[in-house]
């Protein structure tokens, strides 16, 4: 029963895929602005440790924080250094929250938008995993990044624009961003799906099992409808309620998962012939910084991360 986590990073349209394509972009400023309106303390804090293994469970309690002030995130307030740094604790964060969530490590973290062969993310292995690979179509926001604890187990399948398939012990794993230009048209997205799953099933893989990432859909349903009609197979999915309260979260609900939290643009859909849901949980968009010696929240992508148990 493999987990799965993805999170898409806010990048631009760069051809220099490092750390400033995504160091504080537009939609993530917004983000952390939107979340900053409401001061309450919400954002869970788990216990890390950095000098062990990511996915290794740390014990101890969270901390409840408040968001830092609106402007934080603001353009230039932070060095590449110092946002890399927070993407890293994200990471961090990530590998704490699923384990406490789904009871298990994580086998397998995608980042969307980023370039794990880039130099300057090379860092990220030590806090997502060891990378099992990447691919990219020359800009950032074009690319992902695959982390593991164990590379042996997984199998890179194949890649293109807006899609990269991993096999997970015996999974069809597809993790996408798909493109703003299809991802609202029935027709473009079913063929963009048809076309993902008739490249896996050519190269002797099977079928789709499960597909997770920022669809940028237009509906709930749009997606499972269109990769359904695409593959011939009845997908759903995993995570249908509208309200989201992500695992690090407390007593903070959101009606979708992008900047302003009124699109449900992230999600897990599954092959419902193949797999099985064990568990599924949603992440947000924050991690932990350190102000004046107080932590808070502050957010570094514009998008919810998903992660998910699955059993074939």
């Amino acid at each position: 029963m493999p987990t799965f986590a993805y999170q898409s990073i806010n990048s631009n349209a760069s051809t220099n895929r490092g750390v400033s394509a995504s160091n504080s972009q537009h939609f993530t400023r917004v983000t952390h602005n939107h979340q900053a309106a409401q001061q309450s303390p919400w954002f869970l804090v788990m216990p890390t440790a950095e000098s062990l293994e990511p996915h290794i469970p740390i014990c101890g309690p969270a901390q409840l924080v408040a968001q830092a002030p609106q402007g934080y995130m603001a353009k230039g307030q932070h060095n590449n250094g110092q946002f890399l740094s927070m993407i890293e604790g994200k990471a961090r964060q990530t590998h704490q929250h699923l384990y406490r969530s789904l009871r298990k490590p994580c086998d397998l973290l995608v980042y969307g938008e980023m370039d794990g062969a880039h130099s300057e993310w090379g860092s990220m292995q030590q806090h997502a995993g060891d990378l099992v690979g990447s691919s990219s179509t020359g800009k950032a926001c074009n690319s992902f990044s695959v982390h593991a604890a164990n590379t042996t187990q997984h199998q890179i399948l194949g890649s293109g624009m807006g899609w990269i398939a991993v096999k997970t012990g015996n999974v069809n794993a597809v993790f996408v961003h798909v493109p703003n230009s299809i991802a609202k048209s029935e027709g473009q997205a079913t063929l963009f799906y048809q076309n993902i799953n008739k490249f896996l099933l050519q190269q002797g893989h099977g079928a789709i099992d499960l597909l997770m990432g920022d669809t940028n859909q237009g509906s709930n349903s749009f997606t499972p409808s269109v990769i359904s009609r695409a593959t011939n197979n009845i997908f759903r999915d995993a995570h249908p309620a509208t309200e989201l309260t992500p695992s690090d979260s407390y007593q903070r609900s959101f009606s979708g998962t992008n900047s302003t939290a009124s699109q449900k643009y992230d999600v897990a859909v599954y092959n419902t012939a193949t797999i099985k849901i064990v568990n599924v949980d949603y992440l947000s968009q924050s991690t932990v910084v350190s102000i004046n010696g107080a932590n808070k929240a502050a957010a570094v992508t514009d998008h919810m991360g998903i992660f998910i148990d699955v059993a074939k």
